[in-house]
């Protein structure tokens, strides 16, 4: 699953939008084109909404404990967790103290 965490919700969105609009495309749309320019120019339709509404952004961890709990609920048993932005540091900090104490 794709996260963006920082410490300012709309500084995750904007990192989030910059970084990964793919992440917004509907549908086949954000898997089944042929080469990378059309995922280039497919996501020049993304809005930073768009985005946020596909990719838990910011430091509250429950949109981020909800949707590992939608995996679990679908019958997963491991869920990876794709950080989007440079704070990796910043993020696995969160994750210690925030994430892996309640799942």
């Amino acid at each position: 699953m794709h996260v963006c965490w920082a410490d300012d919700e709309a500084e995750a969105r904007r990192t989030a939008h910059e970084l990964w609009p793919n992440a917004g495309l509907k549908g086949a749309l954000g898997q089944e084109l042929a080469r990378p320019v059309f995922f280039e120019q497919a996501a020049e339709m993304v809005s930073e909404d768009d985005v946020a509404e596909a990719v838990p952004c910011g430091p509250d961890p429950g949109p981020i404990l909800e949707q590992i709990s939608a995996y679990g609920d679908a019958g997963f048993d491991h869920v990876y967790i794709h950080q989007i932005g440079p704070d990796q540091e910043g993020f696995l900090s969160f994750a210690a103290r925030e994430l892996l104490v309640a799942v």
